[in-house]
């Protein structure tokens, strides 16, 4: 069981209401509920119920979900390397707003709390809620259960996820029950604070990524990877994460044309059939995600630079791209638009971390300025920034010294 004393400690397992699928792009999500299982709190990882009604392009996503309800499987290996984590992937209806949907999924959702609570001999007053989610049915499970304390985890602004728009009163009524909300951003703190009184701003807490240190461990370990480049002696530049319209298409086709010694390799799950950029199926590829993490590290050791060629949104100017962890891991510079969250990684760790460029045309300087600067100096210099700030050394801090005191 975890290091804290039994007389200051406010809860003894967690219940967490993820806005993704475990098996979906390892990130600050998984990591979390990861580090807590291994101090020693059981974990049920509810997966995502959704923020809006599902779409077309949603329906690889949505099947997905229901092949695992019909046929439920183990964990995926991450989940199997300790026994302290349930997954759920939730009968839910998809209709996030409908107020019989969200009595009845919260119906469900409550018999596998109790369920969970059985199992794992803890009750409902001492399990914490651990909520990505700021939904009707998050608010209904936060209000309806007499939980230890609730705890809202914001990466990102959910209102302002075109065709979410409908959430912002619950997003409000979620933020304010909340003992605590935690932001990944600095953006993402200053826009949480305008949903709660100001007489409560001091709840709204910055809590940064982490890094995680073992993907670098088993990249050492990892099965040599044979990738589909056309010139596999060229530098391989990579995008890691959701393959979609955040992308700054025209920018990724100025690389391509003007760096044509160079491949583009973006992993992740895509809602095109070919990309929609120069050079794609020649210098620009993409590859589904790895099934395996480590198979992610053994790739990344090949490449040369890490990718976050985002158009420049209200909603990507909050963000605190999760790749930044892959990337910075893995000891590659990052290339990426100008944000928020960048410059402050670019001001907080000095030169050699990040190249940002402005506008399309940019681009290609900034990332020939990336290859030629690198070398073993910069390299080191970013595994030392990863090491002092790995996701153990952050989520003990975070359990043992504030979590217990903020409940």
């Amino acid at each position: 069981m975890a290091e804290t004393s039994g007389k200051n400690k406010k809860f003894d397992a967690i219940v967490c209401l993820s806005g993704i699928d475990w098996d979906f792009l390892w990130q600050r999500t998984q990591e979390i509920m990861s580090q807590f299982a291994m101090m020693g709190y059981p974990v049920l990882f509810v997966e995502n119920t959704g923020v809006r009604i599902p779409g077309i392009k949603d329906g690889p996503r949505v099947w997905k979900r229901f092949k695992k309800i019909v046929h439920p499987q183990e964990g995926t290996d991450l989940s199997k390397s300790h026994n302290n984590i349930k997954v759920l992937s939730p009968m839910a209806l998809p209709f996030p707003y409908s107020q019989s949907a969200c009595r009845l999924n919260s119906a469900l959702i409550r018999a596998e709390i109790a369920r969970f609570s059985k199992n794992v001999g803890v009750p409902v007053n001492r399990i914490l809620l651990w909520s990505y989610m700021t939904t009707p049915l998050a608010v209904d499970l936060a209000e309806s259960l007499p939980w230890a304390g609730v705890v809202v985890d914001l990466v990102s602004d959910p209102c302002k996820v075109p065709g979410a728009e409908r959430i912002v009163p619950y997003h409000r009524k979620m933020l304010q029950k909340a003992n605590v909300v935690f932001c990944a951003s600095v953006s993402v703190m200053d826009n949480a604070k305008k949903y709660v009184e100001k007489s409560h701003h001091s709840k709204v807490k910055l809590f940064e990524d982490g890094f995680s240190i073992n993907l670098y461990n088993m990249a050492q370990n990892g099965v040599d990877l044979k990738l589909p480049v056309k010139n596999p002696d060229n530098p391989i530049v990579v995008y890691i994460g959701g393959v979609n319209s955040k992308i700054w298409w025209d920018a990724v086709s100025v690389m391509a044309e003007r760096v044509p010694d160079v491949n583009f390799v973006f992993i992740g799950p895509k809602e095109y059939g070919e990309l929609p950029c120069k050079g794609a199926g020649q210098n620009v590829i993409w590859l589904p995600p790895f099934e395996k993490h480590s198979q992610l590290g053994a790739f990344l050791k090949k490449c040369s630079a890490g990718l976050i060629p985002y158009i420049s949104t209200p909603y990507v100017n909050e963000m605190r791209p999760a790749k930044i962890n892959e990337y910075m891991v893995m000891g590659l510079p990052i290339v990426g638009t100008r944000m928020p969250e960048l410059e402050r990684l670019a001001v907080d760790y000095g030169p050699g971390i990040v190249y940002m460029a402005d506008s399309i045309e940019e681009f290609e300087a900034v990332l020939r300025r990336a290859l030629n600067h690198d070398g073993d100096k910069y390299r080191d210099k970013r595994k030392e920034i990863t090491c002092a700030r790995s996701w153990e050394r952050i989520c003990k801090e975070l359990m043992y010294h504030r979590l217990h005191q903020v409940i």
